[in-house]
């Protein structure tokens, strides 16, 4: 007879993670109940009624192939027979269904962030990089509003992350194939996410593929394989999502590389809009990115590959945003996100164990985060106060 498994206990750690988890979903919440619908959300409801129908639509196979389908998701039943009748109203009266998918990826992305943080740095790390992302305003707004924002910076961090794990996995003299199916099919997903949320973030299997073949310089073959399968996982369940539709699937395919352009801004205006992006979007990871580089270019302890591997990934991403024309730069950029939330917390976790650097650490990572999620909510009481009849 065999014993029955204990539960594991529910740990202090678990419990924080869930307390910061708890209050992101609290502002997303609060963001869908303030923030009517936009037209760019509508847009991509269209598209994807336009898909679900079979009609054509102009840029279906160029604009981000899974954000149309999400958004029709939850209100598909409830869809009027006649274009018409998707106006402004009916549309903002099934905002919570339209917007709940993205909702759950922000959840899922935060989970994950926590997750891996955790496992390279330890609980400091864990706690500082879910902290980071639980009050930063632009994954508050983009987990709450439909766009490819958030299932780019999700499938970014997955495929990087999952494809590290996986060559790590090849250490052991295994099948290659059989024994990893599981980590193939999760990679495979995370190829959707970043391909379907925006295509030119297939560039980011080229870093991939470079950190696996470094992680197992002996099974460089077997890693190769495995990211293979994993894409061709990828570009199947893409297709399953286009329902078919292998014109849109190849245009989109092509847009990997038509939409690589020179960069169009001056060297003066980009610094500029770099910082207005970052400093909206994640205010308390910009503020500390500055000592964080210091301390990496300084102390041979913080140089590590946990520590190395998401700042490479954000500058890859940084140069991909600026090099990218459209629409599509800033979702690049928004996918470097949860690297940059990785670096600093790696980072401030080595500072935060060191008895040297201790107390000044936790001092400034203290007051970073009361600030960021001070900022954070009185952004989302002044949207509520600007409602009519508020």
């Amino acid at each position: 007879m065999t014993p029955k498994r204990t539960p594991k206990p529910v740990r202090s750690h678990h419990l924080i993670a869930l307390a910061l988890l708890a209050a992101f979903f609290a502002q997303c919440c609060w963001f869908v109940y303030s923030v009517p619908l936009t037209q760019m959300e509508a847009d991509q409801i269209l598209r994807g009624v336009a898909l679900l129908r079979h009609v054509p639509f102009e840029g279906l196979g160029t604009h981000s192939a899974l954000t149309p389908v999400l958004s029709i998701f939850g209100v598909a039943y409830h869809l009027p027979q006649n274009p018409m009748f998707l106006d402004q109203f009916w549309l903002d009266q099934h905002r919570w269904q339209i917007r709940a998918p993205f909702l759950l990826a922000g959840l899922c992305l935060g989970l994950s962030l926590w997750y891996v943080a955790r496992r390279l740095y330890g609980g400091a790390g864990g706690h500082i990089a879910l902290a980071l992302y639980a009050f930063s305003p632009g994954m508050v707004a983009c987990s709450s509003l439909a766009g490819p924002q958030i299932f780019a910076a999700w499938g970014a961090f997955g495929l990087i992350f999952t494809a590290i794990a996986t060559a790590h996995t090849l250490y052991a003299p295994r099948e290659v194939i059989l024994w990893n199916w599981k980590r193939i099919a999760l990679m495979g997903v995370a190829v959707t996410f970043t391909l379907g949320a925006q295509w030119p973030l297939a560039w980011l299997l080229v870093v991939a593929a470079a950190f696996m073949l470094w992680a197992v310089p002996h099974r460089r073959g077997a890693a190769l394989i495995i990211l293979a399968a994993a894409v061709i996982v990828g570009l199947v369940l893409l297709d399953a999502v286009l329902l078919g539709n292998l014109k849109a699937l190849g245009r989109g395919l092509s847009a990997i590389v038509t939409d690589f352009s020179t960069p169009v801004l001056s060297a003066a205006i980009t610094p500029k809009i770099l910082l207005r992006f970052f400093f909206d979007a994640v205010p308390g990871a910009l503020l500390v990115l500055l000592p964080a580089l210091a301390a990496w270019c300084c102390w041979r302890r913080t140089r590590f590959f946990g520590n190395t591997a998401p700042l490479v990934v954000f500058a890859v991403l940084l140069a991909l945003g600026l090099c990218f024309s459209g629409s599509g730069a800033r979702t690049v950029l928004f996918a470097s996100l949860p690297f940059l939330l990785m670096f600093v917390a790696g980072v401030f976790a080595d500072l935060v164990e060191s008895e040297k650097t201790q107390a000044p650490a936790l001092a400034v990572i203290f007051a970073i985060l009361a600030a960021q999620a001070a900022y954070s909510v009185a952004s989302l009481v002044r949207m509520y106060s600007r409602l009519p009849g508020s």
